[in-house]
């Protein structure tokens, strides 16, 4: 049962707190979280149900999974739940990007950002895909010995962002990937003390690097008569009511968070996709059959990409049993209830998004089984928001075609062409 909010004064007030527990008074249950997040979620779920309170980083929080709670946590975005991120968080990510927006401001931020994802767009951008992807996968097999496929992967897919947004602009691209893998090392710590040896230090300092290698490309850019159709161009082009520019640290601040967005997703499901294929060979090869029967031109297209739906069922499998975030964090802005439970207002809401993946509708969800995603199951169409690994609602991933069909790209490329296996 789901109850929607109400007022504190109203039929919240008398319903009960979700059960479970607070832990140590000041760490709560953080240490526990942290040793094994999967463990500590299904040892709770297993004894209070969907619907549990804790502990987490500072702040009392109700977790819930579920296609219900996934839906109330969408349509309540703005309303009765608004995103809030740790102190430690705030500081590293960039303080003027879509992320840290709320309401109104946050709308019009992706309203000037959605048209560089759009089908078009993505069309757009394949050959460039395509081109760099080769390149790197080429070198990949010319490499004596065994493959990291994780740093490798992560060179490809951070050019790739780089790409979208800065079209070919000329960047030190390895001194830059380096200094964002630093920082986005640290945008979760436990203790976020800025010192020279912490994480969260080098975090910000290599956040200030970054910055300041971007800030003379976006000056340089700006004095230009006309821009690029790249996110750069858009976030250049934009004008408030009174004719004014985006401010320059607003600019550079959606760029770092846009190279994240481009990123982190991608990055993580290729890899996967690569770790369940060698796996479940029998996949593999039913996902060559599909290649070699379909008429694909050299130049792969949205179109030849339609030709392979065995394909992307593997890559909805893929991200259904490991999604690439594992949950959604809001703040109640007033009391509200959710299945029969009271929710005091400042508290944490956790959804996992793993969770919901792992239960109804969805059978034997710990198996990887692409057939589930077909026509003739097709188990994500028989109950909404049971698969959600971009999110949903008014924050809803932007991105997330740009990432299918990135992924479709990539992993085609390596099927067409390449080998691989695990090694002990």
């Amino acid at each position: 049962m789901t109850t929607m909010p109400q007022s504190g004064a109203g039929e919240p007030s008398r319903l009960p707190l979700p059960p479970g527990g607070s832990g140590h008074p000041l760490l709560g249950e953080t240490l526990a979280f942290l040793r094994s997040p999967r463990a500590f979620v299904t040892e709770r779920q297993r004894r209070y149900g969907n619907v549990f309170r804790t502990h987490l980083f500072g702040s009392p929080t109700v977790y819930m999974v579920g296609s219900d709670a996934a839906h109330w946590v969408f349509v309540g975005e703005n309303k009765y739940l608004q995103i809030r991120w740790s102190y430690g968080t705030r500081r590293v990510l960039p303080a003027q990007a879509i992320t840290m927006l709320t309401g109104e401001a946050h709308q019009a931020r992706r309203r000037l950002l959605a048209p560089h994802f759009t089908h078009s767009e993505v069309r757009a951008a394949l050959p460039r895909i395509q081109r760099l992807a080769l390149r790197h996968l080429s070198q990949w097999a010319e490499r004596p010995g065994v493959l990291k496929v994780l740093p490798a992967m992560s060179t490809l897919v951070f050019e790739l962002a780089l790409g979208v947004i800065l079209s070919e602009a000329r960047v030190d691209s390895e001194r830059m990937s380096r200094l964002f893998k630093t920082w986005t090392s640290g945008l979760f710590t436990l203790v976020p003390v800025e010192l020279p040896f912490t994480r969260h230090g080098r975090a910000l300092a290599a956040k200030r690097e970054l910055l300041s290698l971007l800030s003379p490309l976006v000056e340089e850019r700006a004095r230009g008569a006309e821009q690029l159709q790249d996110v750069l161009g858009s976030l250049l082009s934009v004008r408030d009511d009174e004719g004014r520019p985006l401010p320059h640290e607003t600019v550079l601040d959606e760029i770092l968070i846009q190279l994240l967005a481009g990123y982190d997703t991608t990055l993580h499901s290729l890899v996967n996709l690569m770790y369940l294929l060698a796996l479940h060979p029998e996949v593999r090869e039913r996902c060559i059959e599909e290649q070699r029967g379909a008429s694909l031109e050299e130049a792969l297209t949205l179109e030849s990409l339609r030709e392979l739906p065995y394909l992307h069922q593997v890559i909805h499998e893929t991200l259904r049993l490991i999604p690439p975030a594992g949950g959604i964090r809001r703040v109640t802005t007033e009391e509200v209830a959710f299945g029969g439970y009271r929710i005091p207002k400042g508290w944490a809401v956790s959804l996992g998004i793993t969770g919901t993946h792992w239960m109804e509708p969805w059978t034997e969800p710990g198996r990887f089984d692409p057939e589930r995603m077909g026509a003739e199951r097709a188990e994500h169409k028989q109950q909404p928001h049971c698969l959600i690994p971009f999110g949903g609602g008014a924050r809803v991933c932007l991105g997330q075609h740009f990432a299918l069909a990135e992924m479709g790209i990539i992993l085609s490329l390596l099927l067409r062409g390449f080998r691989w296996e695990l090694v002990p």
